[in-house]
């Protein structure tokens, strides 16, 4: 059984060179355990004070000290990460919408890192209007399948799942070192994580 978490950072819209997508996966609860320890103990100890009353750590809005060491302690369990971006100043895709490509770039992502006859549990940052997201667990679950796995996708919010938080801090260290050329914090996991460019047109 694996456990996929997926989160995003930049934007397709606005004064953003890059937008990607960061996926997360743990291949066992017990790691997924750990995390959530790991969490616990950090509100416990060092970062009483300042995680005091925060429900849930985002990256962009937290100290860098605090974003580093919860990296270190992400690094030292059994994890795989994987970014895919978008570059704007490309802007293949002009003519999808934003929803339309974030869509097709969680797929591709899913697509690249899939293996066959695998249960797969997926948890995406809720990112769609609730109209629409009903049909894209739909298509997705049905993409996924076609590879003989059997997938479970869903949508929740970030501040219920410790797993997609951390999507959150990879998925932020990639922008960081995208958009700003910034490798601190990526490099603590460059062991674990890959990155590569949409190209899809």
């Amino acid at each position: 059984m694996k456990f996929i978490y997926i989160d995003e950072s930049g934007g397709l819209k606005g004064n953003f060179d890059y937008f990607n997508i960061s996926l997360l996966i743990f291949n066992n609860e017990k790691d997924l355990k750990k995390l959530k320890n790991s969490i616990k103990r950090f509100r416990r100890g060092k970062y009483k004070k300042q995680l005091r009353n925060v429900k849930e750590i985002k990256a962009y809005n937290n100290d860098k000290k605090l974003i580093r060491d919860l990296l270190k302690t992400l690094n030292k369990i059994e994890f795989e990460a994987y970014s895919l971006f978008y570059d704007n100043k490309k802007d293949y895709l002009k003519n999808h919408t934003v929803n339309g490509i974030y869509q097709l770039m969680i797929l591709e992502l899913l697509n690249i890192v899939n293996s066959r006859n695998t249960n797969i549990n997926i948890y995406i940052d809720k990112f769609l209007p609730k109209v629409l997201e009903k049909q894209f667990i739909i298509d997705m679950e049905k993409n996924l399948n076609l590879n003989n796995n059997y997938s479970n996708v869903s949508c929740i919010a970030s501040e219920n799942n410790i797993g997609i938080q951390f999507a959150d801090l990879v998925s932020w260290s990639t922008f960081q070192y995208l958009e700003r050329n910034n490798k601190i914090f990526l490099q603590i996991i460059e062991n674990k994580h890959e990155i590569m460019e949409f190209n899809k047109k």
